[in-house]
C-alpha cells in the first residue's frame, strides 16, 4: 500500500488543532499567573504588615483588572485578524485573480 499525503487530511488539521489550541493555554496560563501573582503578593503583604485581608482583597482586585486587560487585548486582536479576513475575502470576490 502506497501512502498519500493528499488523501491524508489528518496530519494537517492535526497540526492546526493544536496551534490553536496552544494559543488558548497560553492564554489561559497567562490569566491565571497574573491573578495567582497578585493576590499572594497581597496576602504576603498582610502577613508582614498585619493588616489582613485588606492588601489580598486589593490583590484581588488588581488582578481581576489585569485579567480584564488581558481578555480585552485579545478580543481586539481577534477582531482585528477577522476584519483583516473578511476584507480580504471581499477584494478576492470583487477580482478572483488576486
Amino acid at each position: 500500500m502506497v501512502y498519500d499525503r493528499k488523501k491524508d487530511k489528518f496530519p494537517d488539521q492535526f497540526g492546526r488543532s493544536v496551534r490553536a489550541m496552544s494559543d488558548y493555554l497560553g492564554i489561559g496560563l497567562q490569566i491565571a499567573a497574573s491573578f495567582a501573582f497578585f493576590v499572594f503578593l497581597g496576602y504576603w503583604a498582610d502577613t508582614k504588615l498585619g493588616t489582613s485581608p485588606l492588601l489580598m482583597l486589593a490583590g484581588v482586585l488588581v488582578g481581576m483588572v489585569g485579567m480584564g486587560l488581558v481578555l480585552m487585548k485579545i478580543v481586539r486582536k481577534a477582531n482585528r485578524n477577522h476584519d483583516l479576513n473578511q476584507q480580504q475575502r471581499r477584494n478576492h470576490e470583487k477580482d478572483p485573480r488576486i
